[in-house]
């Protein structure tokens, strides 16, 4: 397995985990309804980000749709990170968990852009 697919698609399980432990309630982000509300507010562009992301690790190397999910994917991921760490500095909260998961959603995807930027169009593919 390719390592941008293996990143993106351990991520994707990650989210995946996350979001069931969270509707179980074996997870919270803590007490308090609106708090609760505002997690659960990245419920769909995580949920966008794992569906495009998984998606593209499943398409054949050179079909049309991959370059766009892959583009789709590493955009939505950045974006639920970004917005967490936007909140953590405006509430002026500090938790390292959710800091260093939300600072990998927000960087990973940048990395893995930036190397992408480095192949053609259509090497962007699955591998």
């Amino acid at each position: 397995m390719k390592t941008r697919k293996a990143l993106l698609v351990i991520t994707d399980i990650g989210l995946i985990v996350y979001w069931a432990l969270t509707a179980l309630g074996i997870i919270s982000v803590g007490n308090g309804e609106w708090i609760n509300a505002w997690n659960w507010s990245f419920f769909p562009l995580d949920l966008l980000a794992i569906i495009a992301g998984l998606m593209w690790s499943l398409l054949p190397k050179k079909h049309r749709w991959a370059t766009p999910m892959y583009a789709t994917a590493l955009a939505f991921t950045h974006a639920a990170g970004l917005m967490a760490i936007s909140f953590f500095v405006l509430y002026g909260t500090w938790d390292a968990s959710w800091w260093l998961v939300n600072l990998w959603l927000a960087l990973m995807p940048i990395g893995l852009a930036v190397i992408s930027m480095r192949k053609r169009p259509d090497e962007l593919s699955a591998d």
